[in-house]
């Protein structure tokens, strides 16, 4: 399975927590989205808002793994099921701290001019 480079790029950052190698995977007007299954869902527009949620997304947990079990490729656009763990740094709700988690997710890319556009996270 071969990712687009600025995918990859991605990928490692998070798993890596590098906040600031993410942000520079991201166009200046990046639209990221999560959809929760729980009902949290969100919205941000703009690198700025962007980085700030991936600064304290980073804080709340010790450890974070996304594997990409699947994917699709079609010219700018990226499809993929993953597989996501991690180790809450904080209590987040339900999530405990120290407590390992695990859940199956898929993501949404659009890539234009080399950068992610837009981010849809569903889990």
């Amino acid at each position: 399975m071969t990712l687009p480079a600025i995918v990859q790029t991605y990928l490692d950052a998070y798993n890596s927590k590098d906040v600031a190698a993410l942000v520079n995977c991201v166009a200046d007007d990046v639209v990221f989205e999560n959809v929760s299954n729980a009902g949290q869902s969100m919205k941000i527009e703009g690198r700025s808002a962007f980085a700030e949620l991936a600064t304290q997304a980073a804080a709340m947990f010790t450890t974070r793994l996304q594997t990409v079990r699947t994917s699709v490729v079609d010219g700018d656009r990226v499809a993929l099921q993953v597989d996501w763990a991690g180790i809450p740094a904080v209590d987040l709700g339900p999530m405990k701290v120290g407590e390992p988690l695990a859940m199956r997710g898929a993501s949404f890319i659009t890539i234009v001019d080399g950068k992610l556009a837009r981010i849809v996270d569903l889990s």
